[in-house]
């Protein structure tokens, strides 16, 4: 939408998306030393409440400069409502379904929006993206209102513990959300311009996106389905599998069969990989700073590769962009390995003692 109609190239497009990224990296940040400290619900109303007016009044923004500073502070709230809405997540006491659920209305939303933003921005104006942020930020206002009162006294489950184990998984484990994210949201942030470059028209792509980002459902709701209970390991590493086959097949997109075969393998992939991520962090600590943390870094994720991107275009061809994004999923695969292993093995050696000989 900034790079079309709003009037911005596309290269200042994607460093207005990445510091709106970065400002949510901020409040994400805010977050983690905030969660145990203030009223969830009502320091996540707020925040939506003051982003409903910022989305609003951001088609009077005007200026390269002015918009930067602009979403950066939007960010700023939406990641601060984000990060506090993780840690609740994370002590619900299925953090599966919970995170699985989270990304099934993601996908809704996105696919919806992707869909109907064309006609919405021909309908109204090139600003239609705005007055479709404001009024979801003002419909979550709306759903906290409403929330009923939850239940977080998750039972932390008692492990064999290595301090410095547990240190090193954690970070492992967020190394490689960063990671992912990264290449994920580099892909997204130009899978539409891809697409025109690739000869296929503009309605058309969008209408592609909108239909296989409905298979992004299909893969948070493997988390909701089957929990923790197939193990978290094989679908995370089939997830990422997946992933890397997408990035090497939109290189190819010239034919319409193989750039919605890889959209549809990633858009699949995407939700349930980071689903179970984020449950092993729930998981891993049971007071959701951890699932705080992460959050911050999907952001820096989110925020690092439309930027990531944007410095890898070349005149308008997006090959190296493309196999950049591939490595650096199979960077947060070698990442991931030991401490989702780690977890599975902890909670084998724990399973047996909730049963009598």
């Amino acid at each position: 939408a900034l790079a079309g109609g709003i009037g911005f190239s596309e290269v200042e497009a994607g460093q207005i998306v990445a510091l709106n990224g970065y400002g949510g990296l901020l409040g994400s940040a805010v977050a983690i030393f905030l969660v145990r400290r203030v009223n969830w619900k009502a320091t996540i109303a707020c925040c939506l409440t003051l982003l409903t007016l910022m989305d609003s009044a951001s088609i009077w923004v005007e200026g390269y400069s002015a918009m930067l500073g602009w979403r950066f502070l939007a960010g700023v709230l939406g990641g601060l409502s984000l990060g506090v809405a993780f840690s609740v997540l994370a002590r619900l006491n299925n953090p599966d379904r919970a995170f699985g659920t989270l990304l099934f209305i993601q996908f809704t939303i996105g696919s919806l929006v992707v869909y109907l933003l064309p006609g919405l921005e021909t309908l109204i104006n090139a600003y239609a993206v705005f007055y479709v942020m404001a009024s979801i930020a003002l419909l979550s206002v709306v759903f906290i209102a409403f929330l009923p009162r939850l239940d977080l006294s998750k039972d932390v489950k008692q492990r064999p513990r290595s301090v410095f184990g547990e240190y090193r998984n954690a970070c492992l484990l967020l190394a490689a959300i960063t990671l992912y994210q990264i290449a994920a949201s580099a892909i997204w942030a130009y899978v539409g311009l891809i697409g025109l470059a690739a000869g296929i028209a503009a309605e058309r792509a969008s209408s592609y996106i909108a239909i296989t980002g409905l298979l992004g459902l299909l893969g948070a709701m493997l988390p909701v389905v089957t929990g923790s209970r197939l193990g978290r390991l094989n679908w995370v590493v089939t997830g990422v599998a997946l992933s890397i086959m997408a990035a090497l097949l939109l290189d190819f997109a010239q034919h319409a069969t193989l750039y919605i075969s890889a959209m549809v393998l990633l858009f699949f992939a995407w939700p349930a990989v980071q689903a179970y991520l984020l449950a092993v962090t729930a998981e891993v600590d049971g007071s959701g700073r951890l699932t705080s943390m992460a959050a911050v870094v999907s952001f820096v994720g989110l925020a690092t590769g439309p930027l990531l991107a944007s410095s890898l275009l070349d005149k308008g061809t997006y090959s190296l962009m493309l196999y950049v994004c591939a490595m650096l999923f199979v960077l947060s695969y070698l990442l991931l390995l030991k401490p989702v292993q780690a977890y599975e093995r902890s909670a084998l050696v724990v399973l047996p003692s909730k049963y009598p000989a």
